[in-house]
């Protein structure tokens, strides 16, 4: 098929696309964080340690999470990597987000989750069960709120290590995110977020990746849907964290458009991302720090 057919081809449809998704978050709400049925604990377990270990590996070879405060926004239906980052040394760990998807997560859950992984101290997993066995603590907080104000959801903390996975790309302000969690990072802080930036449409994403940047703004907000896709894109996300004053911004692709998809994923974008350079990015990781007073990292308090 011509490329230009293929384009005007997969424009249409992703409209369609675009409605169902519009009129599925006017009928259910945004419910299903990501594609593992909650009934399937097997799945939720082996996710969330493919989840933790992306965050670890991003993280800086000298940054020792032992005795550190610990944020992740938007975990979706599970804090189940906060256990994990206890069972690591972490002192503390906080979620917020929008969505109640996690309150009411069975804490037998997370002692099955542990038993799955043997890292760290005995000592350190013991006292990530102990806790987590609490509906709520300090040590294993959650906040929820419409208005995504992370200053207030954080209640009054401050935080060695920011986190989140497949969020940044559903907030409607990125840059007003990164801003409010500033508030909030301890000088030396590490932030690790893993953002996905193609189209989340299931048939149409493995198809025309780049689906959701073919239209203007106008038409693509027509479709305005909480947690609907931003379409920002990497140089977009450092921009924003090094405008706040963060260092060592860097976005890590971790995969790419199909060289087979390539030339028809890039063309018929809309004025916005046409001939952008980094157009074929999938999704990957950005990670800041925010430097201490000498440029040195922070210390837990």
């Amino acid at each position: 098929m011509p490329l230009a057919l293929r384009s005007l081809d997969m424009t249409i449809l992703g409209l369609g696309f675009l409605g169902l998704a519009w009129g599925k978050s006017g009928l259910h709400g945004y419910a299903t964080p990501n594609r593992v049925a909650t009934s399937d604990e097997a799945g939720k377990i082996a996710y969330l340690l493919d989840i933790f270990a992306a965050l670890r590996r991003f993280m800086p070879p000298q940054f020792d999470l032992r005795g550190r405060d610990v944020l992740e926004l938007s975990p979706g239906a599970s804090r189940g990597n906060g256990v994990l980052f206890l069972a690591l040394g972490a002192r503390s760990y906080h979620a917020i987000d929008v969505f109640d998807l996690a309150g009411d997560e069975d804490p037998a859950f997370y002692e099955r989750l542990l038993d799955c992984f043997s890292e760290g101290r005995e000592a350190d997993r013991e006292r990530a069960r102990a806790i987590a066995r609490t509906a709520s603590t300090r040590e294993f907080g959650y906040a929820v709120g419409r208005d995504f104000d992370i200053s207030r959801l954080a209640q009054g903390r401050s935080f060695d290590l920011i986190v989140s996975c497949a969020a940044f790309e559903h907030y409607d302000s990125p840059a007003e995110a990164i801003a409010n969690l500033t508030r909030v990072a301890r000088p030396g802080s590490e932030s690790i977020h893993i953002i996905d930036l193609q189209t989340h449409s299931r048939w149409i994403r493995e198809r025309d990746p780049n689906n959701i940047y073919r239209y203007p703004e106008a038409i693509y907000r027509l479709f305005r849907f909480p947690g609907q896709p931003n379409r920002q894109r990497p140089a977009d996300y450092i921009s924003s964290f090094s405008a706040e004053g963060w260092s060592d911004v860097r976005f890590v692709p971790s995969r790419t458009i199909d060289p087979a998809l390539r030339e028809a994923s890039l063309r018929g974008l809309a004025a916005p991302f046409a001939g952008r350079d980094d157009m074929s990015i999938l999704d990957g990781a950005l990670t800041a720090r925010y430097p201490g007073p000498d440029g040195d990292w922070g210390m837990a308090s």
